[in-house]
């Protein structure tokens, strides 16, 4: 689903080093202390729309997967209601 509210215009002067810009090109920003990726969608004289919505926001996708293995839940699993993998949070 796409977000209207994460498309914003901002002055060609908050890119600073950049001295081509060009639709499509993207960027890595912060705000509130998390990074997002936005992409340049417009250039209107000395204003820049970027997007920060995910490229593939709002577009149907169709997967073409195997299940390989199919396990029972462990206990800790079945009381959180979610698999806890190596990478994931711990509660």
């Amino acid at each position: 689903e796409r977000h209207d509210e994460l498309i914003q215009v901002v002055h060609r002067d908050q890119f600073v080093g950049i001295e081509r810009m060009e639709i499509g090109m993207q960027f890595q920003t912060e705000a509130e202390g998390e990074v997002h990726i936005v992409t340049v969608t417009g250039l209107e004289g000395d204003q820049v729309v970027v997007d920060a919505n995910h490229p593939l926001a709002g577009e149907t996708l169709v997967f073409d997967i195997t299940v390989r293995e199919v396990r029972p839940a462990t206990e800790e699993e079945v009381t959180h209601g979610h698999v806890h993998g190596s990478a994931s949070h711990h509660h």
